[in-house]
């Protein structure tokens, strides 16, 4: 009884039975909700940042301009650790507001690039015979051929990356998107 025994008062705070009830109270699964939640933005967002970044590498869309400052969006404080054990729940909403914030401009920011793209895709409107004669110049076989005009036929973007390659490297590139979509 009188050995001490070290981190009492956190061991307490941690396995005691008393619940917190006012702003700092959140139950576990509380706080896996709400993790799910931001998870499940986050995924949505990384989708479409790869798409993006696979049209910006093909030189399809220009994401250039927009100046948005990270700091500002997330509004993060630099404080110490009485200022973090102090955070209350409003202050974790706020955050996440400021998250949410962040995450529109970022959205209308692609919505914006996604537009510019599409009106790059209706420049790049080219017939079906010029694409099918495209293919006969790479002398491929009869079977590629017919599946590599189907698909670029139906993928605008994909045509768009395979006109805009060099020549020198187009039976390459057409054949690698190919493989990346299954279909030799």
């Amino acid at each position: 009884m009188t050995k001490p025994v070290r981190n009492y008062k956190k061991l307490e705070s941690l396995f005691g039975d008393d619940r917190a009830v006012e702003e700092d109270a959140e139950t576990a699964a509380e706080i896996r909700e709400r993790n799910t939640h931001l998870n499940d933005l986050e995924s949505e967002i990384s989708q479409t940042i790869e798409e993006i970044d696979f049209l910006v590498a093909q030189n399809q869309a220009n994401i250039g301009g927009y100046n948005v400052d990270p700091e500002s969006l997330l509004n993060k404080s630099s404080g110490g650790k009485k200022e973090k054990k102090q955070k209350t729940k409003k202050s974790i909403d706020a955050e996440t507001i400021n998250l949410n914030e962040s995450f529109k401009i970022f959205a209308d920011a692609m919505k914006e690039s996604t537009a510019q793209l599409v009106k790059t895709q209706q420049r790049l409107q080219i017939p079906e015979s010029e694409i099918w004669n495209y293919l006969e110049e790479l002398q491929l076989e009869e079977e590629v051929q017919d599946a590599a005009y189907l698909y670029l036929t139906n993928e605008p973007a994909k045509l768009g990356a395979f006109i805009g390659c060099p020549i020198q490297r187009c039976k390459t590139i057409l054949l690698t998107m190919l493989r990346d979509a299954a279909i030799l």
